[in-house]
């Protein structure tokens, strides 16, 4: 993340780049902190030490998110975490990259590597994967210990949670700017964005904690205003930590058992930068484009076929990072010189009239290799792409500011923005539906506002997933696969994607999505087939029918005159039959070894509600509906409206859902298949779905690392399956606006001790389930259950035992044995006797 080598170069210069500042229990006053939430969610999932690979270790980890937050209100630091919104378009590039290197290669080379290898500490450490509900899990902790904290402080926000209109870095900077606070990530890109107030970026990486002796400084006897910690005025000079010290970690985690906190931070701003690489503040966004960031690090296939990357444009490879900055640093350097140096006749040397102009000539002097062979226009292709990331670092001045945390925000809708200029509203902003009448449209149009403000406020409130708004932003979906098969079909497709499209009609009905533009119909996936990649096996669906054109040409032939007939009617009656372009959304999913675009139809919502039997007033909006309906809805659709899950607990009500909803989506699947033999194993057997239940009851048994049990492919596969339908049905709930009544249960979950119940390394404990939740999770599904070799056997021998052969043998009325002989007439008239 960020610009391309500026960490490493912050880190050889951070003499003259940076600031030492240092916190401790003994503050006079709360420094502010804005937390990037994915760089804390990723930095602490690889201090924790916890076993990524099973599938994570939810209830530890939130255990570490709480401590960390705890040991930063001690020293005395005011906390505001920001989550990334949707993903904007531009960034697409980036973000198949990340996902296919960090998550699809990695899984490719767990699975082709053998089970001694990957079982490794090193294997694991260097292919290690964010387990897939790690920021959700970080996310409810937050909001608990927000919730815990209001109750006890009503004077004090010290830790606040906000999920951005778009990226997170623009809108944490200006955050920051409003409370004057320092941000804390690991993205050397807030060094770079600035706004009046920003006090500085500070790396986690270079963040030392430390242990301070209790009797350094002499107490006052105030009580902080947090109510956590007394505050101590320190007589004696601090002093830097030593290294050497047992009390001194790194990062995120403060070292336990010690007295007093201690943590020592460098602070980088970006007027420290400028000032070394001698160029104004203003020019550093475009020091960032031309030295490669997010949005032009990556091989842009809009320039030429030949997939230019700017990066080979403009450096040398025998260039280090390092040296790529200095480079465009002095570039830029000379050209201002020259532009301000006077001539031989008073005029500058170099003319630069505008931005733009010295973007042209800095794009010039950098470029280093010939582009007479290419395309027409690459060059200002470059310029324009160079235009763009540039303009990405703009955080617009703005004179209103938020003068206490205590203070509301800038509008109903935003902390930042008033409601007009919000981002975040323009993505529900519902087209015009020029199919209905006026009447209709006007009261859809007020139903679809009220919808909008409850989607608002439920993603503002941390209630709805930002992967859902990608849908109403851009039109896309994209899927995060954790460690899957990759000979097997992704379970993005398979198990995830009918409630995908039930959440894109719940969106079009509710708000309305992007009208599809001419030529959807193609094909989105530009990028070219690879013949040495693995491709999942696509089966035929209803949704594409090839047969179609055909049809429609022997319609016409049967019934000539229906174009003519058409053409004649009147206008409110072509009104009423003219088809409505169905809408899509592009799914980005698992396609072999890559990630790919598939175009998805949304089907009507009204085809879904028919089929479940619920039933709405003309221009009434589920959304909108009793929550009663809602939640039979979300029953009825995931074949589950029973007495026995209606009496589930809350925090049963998730997993029971998800785990019907896996054991009857791989069941219609292989009976799809007319008994094929791959889909018949991909079914749970009674022992997997009794681990599976066990692991989410009630508090969990720690395990013992050496203990670890053996990496098996089906049970990763399984992790797999549930962790996409949960996530799945966990959106759709979210999409109903059912987040309360469906809460979220994860944090409950543990990998290591699901796989360790499924290899039989630990044995389910007795009582281990809640009573009920067994028969209300397998009820109607028993067919659905993988028969085992076990459970054939053992039926095989009870037919055997109470079969009666009157030709060979009879059982024993006494003693049950088996014995030899025939069934002569005594015995017959014994029988007959009674």
């Amino acid at each position: 993340m960020g610009v391309h080598g500026l960490a490493t170069f912050l880190h050889e210069h951070q003499a003259t780049c940076a600031q030492p500042f240092q916190l401790t229990q003994q503050f006079d006053e709360l420094t502010t902190f804005v937390i990037d939430g994915w760089s804390f969610v990723y930095e602490l999932e690889n201090a924790s030490g916890l076993p990524w690979v099973y599938g994570g270790e939810y209830e530890q980890f939130a255990d570490l998110v709480k401590s960390v937050i705890r040991s930063w209100l001690t020293v005395g630091i005011r906390l505001i975490f920001v989550f990334d919104g949707p993903c904007p378009e531009k960034k697409f590039p980036t973000l198949e990259s990340r996902i296919t290197k960090s998550r699809i290669q990695a899984s490719l080379l767990f699975f082709r590597t053998s089970s001694i290898s990957r079982s490794s500490p090193r294997f694991l450490a260097e292919n290690a994967i964010l387990p897939p509900f790690a920021a959700s899990v970080c996310i409810t902790s937050i909001q608990s210990m927000i919730a815990s904290l209001s109750a006890e402080q009503s004077n004090l926000r010290s830790l606040q949670l906000y999920f951005a209109d778009e990226e997170g870095d623009p809108f944490a900077v200006e955050l920051a700017a409003r409370f004057g606070a320092y941000i804390v990530a690991q993205d050397s890109d807030y060094v770079i964005l600035n706004a009046e107030g920003y006090q500085g970026y500070i790396p986690i990486h270079d963040m030392v904690w430390s242990g301070i002796p209790s009797d350094r400084g002499e107490t006052l006897g105030i009580e902080a205003e947090d109510g956590f910690q007394t505050v101590v005025k320190s007589k004696s000079r601090k002093k830097l930590p030593d290294p050497q010290s047992t009390d001194i970690t790194y990062g995120l985690v403060p070292p336990e058992n010690v007295g007093d906190l201690q943590l020592s931070v460098l602070v980088y701003s970006p007027t420290l930068l400028a000032s070394y690489l001698q160029i104004p503040e203003s020019l550093l966004p475009l020091l960032a484009a031309l030295v490669g960031n997010d949005f032009t690090g990556n091989k842009d296939t809009s320039i030429t076929t030949q997939q230019i990357n700017l990066q080979w444009l403009f450096f040398d490879r025998k260039l280090t990072l390092s040296q790529r900055v200095n480079r465009v640093a002095q570039t830029l350097r000379s050209i201002l010189s020259a532009a301000l140096a006077p001539g031989a006749k008073g005029k500058p040397k170099l003319q630069v009239g505008s931005v733009m102009e010295l973007i042209e000539k800095a794009t010039v002097a950098l470029t280093i290799r010939p582009t007479d062979h290419l395309a027409s226009g690459v060059r200002a292709k470059v310029i324009e792409t160079v235009v763009e990331a540039t303009l990405r670092y703009a955080i617009p001045r703005r004179e209103e500011c938020l003068p206490s945390f205590a203070q509301p925000w800038m509008s109903e809708m935003c902390p930042l923005h008033e409601e007009s200029s919000c981002p975040l509203v323009g993505y529900f902003t519902p087209p015009e539906s020029s199919h209905l009448s006026l009447t209709t449209s006007e009261i859809l149009h007020q139903s679809q506002s009220r919808v909008r403000i409850l989607y608002i406020s439920a993603y503002r409130a941390g209630k709805l997933d930002s992967r859902l708004l990608d849908v109403l932003n851009t039109g896309t979906f994209w899927s995060t696969p954790f460690l899957e098969n990759p000979d097997l079909e992704t379970v993005s497709r398979s198990i995830s994607r009918p409630i995908n499209q039930l959440c894109y009609s719940l969106f079009d009905h509710g708000v309305g999505l992007l009208e599809p533009e001419d030529g959807s119909e193609e094909s989105t996936d530009e990028s070219g087939g690879d013949d040495d990649e693995l491709v999942d096996v696509v089966e035929e669906s209803d949704e594409e029918d090839p047969l179609a054109p055909l049809r429609g040409a022997l319609q016409k032939l049967d019934h000539p005159g229906d174009d003519t007939e058409s053409h004649s009617t009147s206008d409110s009656q072509d009104t009423a039959i003219l088809p409505i372009t169905p809408k899509v959304v592009v799914e980005w999913v698992r396609r072999g070894t890559r990630i790919a675009p598939e175009e998805v139809t949304v089907p009507p919502l009204t085809d879904v509600l028919n089929s479940t039997g619920i039933e709405l007033k003309s221009g009434e909006l589920l959304q909108l509906a009793p929550e009663e309906v809602r939640f039979t809805f979300l029953l009825r659709y995931l074949h589950s409206d029973t007495p026995k899950i209606r009496a589930l607990a809350e925090e049963h009500i998730l997993v029971a859902l998800t785990l019907r909803w896996v054991l009857s989506r791989l069941n219609a699947r292989a009976q799809e298949s007319n008994g094929n033999k791959d889909r018949l194993k991909e079914l749970w057997s009674r022992q997997e779905v009794h681990a599976f239940l066990a692991t989410f009851s009630g508090p969990l048994d720690e395990v013992d690392a050496a203990d670890d049990p053996p990496l098996l492919d089906r049970n990763v596969q399984l992790v797999s399956q549930f962790s996409a339908a949960l996530r799945s049905v966990e959106r759709l709930a979210e999409t109903l606006l059912l987040h309360d009544r469906v809460p979220h249960t994860i944090d409950k979950f543990s990998g290591r001790l699901f796989h360790s119940y499924l290899t039989g390394t630990r044995q389910v404990p007795s009582g281990a389930m809640p009573t009920g939740l067994w028969d209300a999770c397998v009820e109607n599904l028993e067919s659905a259950l993988a028969v085992t070799h076990k459970e054939r056997r053992q039926k095989k021998q009870t037919n055997q035992t109470t079969t009666v052969r009157g030709s060979d043998r009879v059982m024993s009325a006494t003693n049950g044995r088996k014995q030899k002989g025939g069934y002569g007439k005594f015995d017959l008239l014994a029988s007959l006797g009674g």
